[in-house]
């Protein structure tokens, strides 16, 4: 379908919209503010430009008086001018979002806004997708909502990464968009998801002997030890034992303070992101309108000002994340170190038990450890019973 330079319908709508959006009316008389000044000015100055067909312009007026003022009007507007301006996929998804939101619309309007998402399908693939409820959805690593998704997603054509994640769960897949396409993708949680191209290597035969750890022969220099003799009940032993209490108290605290470090970490890092995401967001609107922006967060920026604020609550989260990370591995190492305690401490101190009248020993614990040299691998491999 051709797309329409600009339909009387349309230009009717471009023209008289302002006058219930802005005009006077009791209660905008009563409310009119800055903010409603500085909206009803970007939407004049998008009408200004989309009627000397500067459709990007346009487009990026009516992205700041939307985004101040949330009217079905702006939005029809604006979707009419990312039709015009190479934004295919946003028009399609705000003329969508103005239908369902706007069921009474005049019917000039529904017909414009009918129209334009018919031309807009033509350029962009259709999908529905199905994922857990309350999981973040991606494309392309770029925020698309919350599942569940109230229309479908509009795609650009091409390759595009589908993502969703949920705690600490991610799922993707690859979607191979095309003009004018149209389909349905199902994600769900509950098992690790290979990268998108991922394919799997030969496998590797098991080792013999049931794939346990094999001690090097000692004319290869390698060693073990073993500790079968019978020793008092674990449990006994960690009952009398300082260094039971010592090593216990280390795990317990490193873990704690790892998993709390870990999750505080976590969400800084997100806020972090989500901030970056904004200043992003506002670069590209300011860059639509003209304005030379550079790099936001450098300080010899020539819109840096502008950005200051964002960019210092990004440095802060970022900043607090990498401590929190620090903190938090230096946690799991402590809950390392105070296994390694209560372990090495039981096998070095524990009672040994006598022989059994029989002659036999009691089932005591066991270990043995034997060096495991692999690719990207080297270090001690444990293996007995208690």
């Amino acid at each position: 379908m051709k797309i329409r330079a600009c339909s009387l319908a349309s230009l009717l709508i471009l023209a008289a919209v302002s006058a219930p959006l802005f005009v006077s009316s009791n209660a905008m008389a009563q409310g009119d503010d800055a903010m409603t000044d500085m909206a009803r000015e970007r939407f004049q100055e998008g009408v200004a430009f989309y009627d000397a067909k500067e459709y990007a312009k346009a487009r990026a007026s009516f992205l700041q008086a939307y985004a101040i003022k949330k009217h079905p009007s702006v939005l029809l507007n604006l979707a009419q001018s990312e039709l015009r301006s190479g934004h295919e996929a946003d028009a399609a998804q705000h003329f969508d979002q103005f239908l369902r939101e706007n069921p009474s619309a005049a019917e000039v309007e529904r017909q414009e806004a009918e129209r334009g998402l018919a031309a807009a399908l033509t350029r962009v693939h259709a999908l529905t997708v199905t994922a857990p409820a309350g999981a973040q959805l991606f494309v392309d690593n770029e925020p698309v909502g919350t599942a569940p998704l109230e229309s479908r997603l509009f795609l650009a054509p091409g390759s595009r990464l589908l993502e969703a994640r949920q705690g600490g769960e991610i799922t993707n897949a690859t979607i191979s968009a095309v003009a004018g396409g149209q389909g349905t993708q199902t994600l769900t949680f509950g098992g690790p998801t290979a990268p998108p191209g991922f394919v799997p290597g030969p496998t590797e035969p098991p080792p013999p002997g049931g794939g346990t750890p094999q001690v090097p022969p000692e004319d290869e220099g390698g060693f073990s030890f073993s500790t079968s003799d019978p020793r008092e009940p674990f449990l006994d032993w960690a009952k009398r034992g300082p260094v039971s209490w010592i090593g216990g108290g280390l795990f317990g605290v490193g873990l704690i303070g790892g998993v709390v470090f870990a999750l505080t970490s976590s969400s800084n890092y997100s806020d972090a992101d989500s901030i970056r995401d904004q200043i992003l967001e506002q670069k590209r609107i300011r860059e639509a309108a003209g304005h030379r922006v550079g790099s936001p967060c450098a300080s010899n920026g020539p819109d840096y000002a502008h950005f200051r604020e964002a960019c210092s609550r990004w440095d802060d989260r970022a900043s607090t994340g990498d401590t929190h990370k620090t903190l938090s591995t230096v946690g799991f190492v402590t809950a390392g170190v105070g296994a390694a305690v209560v372990v090495g401490g039981y096998f070095l101190t524990a009672k040994r038990l006598p022989a059994t009248d029989s002659g036999k020993q009691p089932k005591g614990p066991s270990v043995a450890a034997a060096p495991v040299v692999g690719e990207g691998f080297q270090g001690l491999s444990f293996f007995g019973q208690f």
